[in-house]
């Protein structure tokens, strides 16, 4: 790669397009691409059934994907560190999104869907010594809402109810595995919970007679 200071990777980069501008395109895609297959050979875990040739593609996918983005974001290079150094970040960050999304796509739909019945029993086992007629409010309102989930919410909505309030998924493990945003994930929680509080007050119910049930 050829040698250049941080205002010479700058100017070629908004050239108009020519020899030094490809120039710099290609030097700057062939150091991407290095950082990060480097960085995928240190996190196979993820990638452990992948062949070298899979891996390689994903790697010039991302380099290719943070080239573009370094592209639109030239004016917010201020020159307080090497250019490469500050391109390097690009790559890097879109490397550790990607293997985060791959590692929480393991936490699919038909599992949540497979364990619903088995995590909503032991919830009730969870409860300890408590008096009968309590266990048995406890189970008829667990029943409820179990059904309401069940009935009430499409498939989405029961997978974010179930993986953040139920499993206590954090936030952005469950955004990976559904494919959302953290703000799509907000919003579909919002509507989950709301279609659940209309059921409950069909039901001349509120969630605080629901907490008040399983307070000790």
């Amino acid at each position: 790669m050829k040698s250049r200071s941080n205002q010479d990777w700058v100017w070629a980069l908004t050239e108009q397009p020519g020899e030094a501008q490809s120039e710099a395109l290609q030097d700057l895609h062939d150091f991407l691409l290095r950082v990060v297959l480097v960085y995928l050979s240190q996190h196979r875990s993820e990638l452990s059934s992948w062949s070298r040739e899979d891996i390689r593609g994903l790697a010039e996918d991302l380099a290719q994907e943070a080239l573009l983005e370094i592209r639109e974001n030239l004016s917010r290079f201020k020159g307080e560190s090497k250019f490469t150094t500050w391109a390097y970040r690009f790559v890097i960050n879109r490397a550790a999104s990607e293997l985060r999304r791959r590692h929480y796509r393991n936490l699919s739909l038909d599992q949540l869907r497979e364990e619903e019945p088995v995590i909503f029993q032991a919830l009730l086992l969870e409860q300890g010594t408590i008096e009968p007629e309590q266990l048995a409010e406890r189970r008829t309102y667990f029943n409820l809402l179990h059904e309401i989930i069940e009935n009430e919410l499409n498939e989405r909505q029961r997978a974010a109810i179930v993986g953040v309030y139920v499993l206590g998924r954090p936030m952005d493990e469950m955004a990976a595995a559904l494919d959302l945003t953290r703000n799509a994930l907000y919003k579909l929680l919002h509507d989950a919970r709301k279609r659940i509080k209309a059921r409950l007050h069909a039901q001349h119910l509120t969630e605080g007679d629901i907490l008040a049930a399983f307070e000790d």
